[in-house]
């Protein structure tokens, strides 16, 4: 892998999605992996907004669990120092404002993996998340996939919740899942769409066009704060509301103004 050159930061306020080629140059060189003929390499983008409070824990943890795998960290312009935090364990690229989807893409482009896994900050990969990921695609059926969703709290509503997860299903998998693409696959999409809101339910739905979903049978634990804050049955239906509303034609930017963010 060569060196990773010091953060920098972009003012720009959008990335655009479409510039994502393979000809572009990465920051990040291919990850070698045991038995290149079984084994692809896996880049892993996380996007980060105002999450210092839970960052150095998370972070700390995915060096540990991705130490093959490289990772970067790409922070929306927070306030509240996360960068700083993310510098000391990725290599950490700054945009000017917070848009997951460009945030996405810009770590993409850092990246010149076979496979790009896209993790929320909340959310904690499990220790042979790799070894699940090279099993799902060595069916080259698959385009893409996401694991199995589990909660860092107990309560009943969500592990009920999170059991539907094991299925297909529009209204079962989001971003926090982490979901994970081929390369090749990712640029031919365009990557993500510059949505303010729902960027994961749009690039699901256009995933699938190129090749089957896999649900792992192994989960990520991710944060339930905007369930505690919200209250669980209320966040679920507003949810599956949102879901349901997108896929009927509403805009994204009418819709995101009913999902503050939560931190």
């Amino acid at each position: 892998m060569v060196g990773i050159p010091p953060a920098h930061e972009d003012h720009s306020s959008t990335v655009n999605s479409t510039t994502i080629s393979a000809a572009t140059q990465p920051v990040l060189d291919r990850t070698a992996l045991p038995n290149r003929s079984a084994w692809f390499s896996v880049g892993i983008v996380v996007p980060t907004f105002n999450e210092a409070a839970i960052l150095e824990a998370a972070l700390e943890r995915l060096r540990e669990v991705a130490r093959p795998c490289p990772t970067v960290v790409v922070d929306g312009g927070s306030a509240d120092g996360s960068a700083r935090v993310a510098r000391r364990f990725f290599h950490t690229e700054v945009t000017g404002s917070p848009n997951r989807g460009a945030q996405m893409n810009r770590g993409a482009r850092c990246l010149g993996t076979d496979v790009l896994l896209f993790l929320h900050a909340d959310s904690q990969l499990p220790a042979d998340f790799a070894e699940h990921i090279q099993a799902a695609l060595r069916d080259s059926s698959v385009a893409g996939g996401s694991f199995r969703l589990a909660f860092d709290e107990p309560h009943p509503m969500l592990r009920f919740y999170a059991w539907f997860t094991q299925f297909p299903g529009r209204f079962f998998h989001f971003g926090d899942q982490a979901f994970f693409v081929r390369r090749e696959i990712f640029e031919r999409m365009g990557g993500f769409c510059d949505l303010p809101f729902l960027e994961d339910v749009d690039f699901l739905r256009r995933l699938r066009r190129y090749g089957r979903f896999a649900v792992l049978s192994t989960a990520v634990v991710t944060s339930a704060r905007r369930f505690q804050k919200r209250g669980v049955v209320r966040q679920q239906l507003l949810n599956i509301l949102l879901v349901a509303l997108f896929e009927l034609g509403l805009s994204a930017e009418r819709l995101a103004g009913f999902y503050p963010h939560i931190r």
